[in-house]
């Protein structure tokens, strides 16, 4: 058995700044109790971001956030985003003009979908294109019961979208997703001699990854068992400890890393090598 240093043992002053990746929502029926029942239970909420006790959001709560035109500080797995989520196409799109700057993950019903996406990939196109690659990023994400009706329209942005009728599904995908761009921001960060952001992004890829074997394994709280170490968590590890040797000495950065923190730790379990 292998224990995993926990992300989230980022110090809570990490970083005094908003989160720049968010989670865009539209549909109304999210504050429906019966809809997207195992989404919900990935977000948790606090007004402070960098304040580690979350509590998570309830069905009254997207009531609220429907009614507002400002995101919301939001925990999803483990990782403070920011969420805001919408009624109606106006507002969605209004926030998308506002939010260009934002790495954006946008989930949308189907019919709600079928009118937005063409709109969003034609003017915000790059919000969802990786600019140094010039790589799409599938991160649009349809939630719907009709996936083959919706499935004809959507085919031409298969670059952007991807179509769900489970939201258990979206989940963990949204999550896979989410882990791999904090990968590689936390890869390209040093090269812009910024060491501390790149550790932070890369201990939330930890997390989100460790969160998406979880899903993946299908581990139940109720029936725990060890979480399988996995290639992508062991690279994850290596690019930690690679990032933290650039760290100048007497960084309290290292001093932090150097400590046992046993909250929120991970337990995993060595596997294969390949696996």
């Amino acid at each position: 058995m292998a224990k995993a240093e926990s992300p989230a043992d980022t110090p809570a002053d990490y970083d005094d700044e908003r989160p720049n990746h968010m989670i865009f929502w539209l549909d109304p029926a999210i504050a429906n109790p019966a809809e997207y029942q195992h989404l919900k239970k990935a977000f948790g909420s606090n007004t402070d971001p960098r304040c580690e006790n979350w509590t998570m959001l309830l069905d009254k709560d997207y009531d609220d956030l429907l009614a507002s035109d400002i995101p919301s500080t939001i925990e999803f797995e483990g990782v403070i985003f920011l969420l805001q989520a919408f009624a109606d196409e106006e507002s969605c799109l209004a926030a998308f003009e506002k939010n260009q700057d934002k790495r954006i993950f946008f989930i949308t019903s189907g019919l709600m979908g079928e009118k937005i996406v063409p709109k969003v990939v034609e003017r915000y196109r790059h919000i969802f294109t990786d600019l140094i690659t010039n790589t799409p990023y599938l991160s649009i994400y349809i939630f719907c019961h009709n996936t083959m009706y919706h499935g004809n329209w959507a085919v031409q942005y298969d670059d952007y979208v991807l179509i769900f009728d489970f939201d258990s599904d979206l989940l963990r995908r949204m999550t896979r997703d989410i882990a791999i761009y904090f990968r590689e921001r936390g890869e390209r960060m040093p090269k812009d001699n910024n060491i501390e952001g790149a550790l932070k992004h890369l201990h939330w890829a930890k997390r989100l990854w460790y969160q998406y074997e979880k899903i993946k394994q299908d581990y139940k709280t109720d029936y725990p068992k060890m979480v399988s170490e996995s290639k992508q968590m062991r690279e994850i590890d290596e690019l930690i400890k690679r990032t933290e040797a650039m760290l100048p000495k007497g960084s309290s950065l290292n001093d932090h890393h150097s400590n046992d923190h046993s909250d929120g730790e991970m337990d995993t379990q060595a596997s294969e090598p390949g696996e």
